[in-house]
């Protein structure tokens, strides 16, 4: 998901574009004095209200509506790591925050207006090395002796679920042709599953 927090005191022009599009949640944040939006962009956050938040401060102070940014890009990089975030404001105060988010693994950036927003998917998990996951399955199978699966297929399905969504059926076959090379099992008449530990 693509979180996009909008300094409205700094930039006072939002791309419609952004608003309801598909994998984006927006936050714009409003200071204090502003007491009026635009009703064509009223219309439009109305429209896409699952997706698009309107915080409005009510008192005003130095870097009040930075402080309170900070704080709901906070929330939302507990609420959803593997996201990314962008702050649009001409703000370079923000660069620390963005700087530090980057610095534990968060994809964050700040744009000085919309044009330079560009919005990639979601982080690819990290894929376990063949030998790990392989040392990971064997002691997962003798951990769960009585409940093994007894044919191939029922493996396949099982160790799918296990090595998660990083892992291809292809992977899992892969696998099992390699426990089997290494003496682990053997897949025997009907696809039967023996194992041997």
């Amino acid at each position: 998901m693509n979180h996009v927090f909008v300094d409205f005191e700094n930039v006072h022009e939002v791309d419609p574009a952004v608003i309801g599009a598909k994998s984006v949640s927006l936050t714009l944040l409003l200071g204090a004095r502003q007491t009026r939006l635009n009703a064509t962009l009223v219309e439009r956050l109305l429209e896409n209200a699952a997706t698009v938040q309107l915080v409005r401060l009510t008192s005003s102070g130095k870097n009040a509506l930075d402080f309170a940014l900070a704080y709901y890009m906070g929330r939302a990089a507990m609420a959803d790591p593997t996201g990314c975030f962008h702050i649009v404001s001409k703000d370079t105060g923000f660069e620390p925050l963005i700087e530090h988010l980057q610095s534990r693994h968060i994809r964050a950036q700040r744009h000085d207006d919309f044009s330079t927003l560009t919005f990639s998917g979601p982080a690819k998990p990290h894929a376990a090395a063949p030998e790990e996951l392989m040392a990971r399955v064997l002691e997962h199978l003798r951990r769960n002796a009585t409940s093994r699966p007894k044919r191939k297929k029922t493996l396949v399905s099982h160790l799918l679920a296990f090595a998660g969504k990083t892992a291809t059926e292809a992977d899992v076959l892969s696998l099992i042709e390699s426990l089997a090379n290494a003496g682990h099992v053997t897949i025997g008449d009907k696809d039967a599953v023996t194992y041997h530990d």
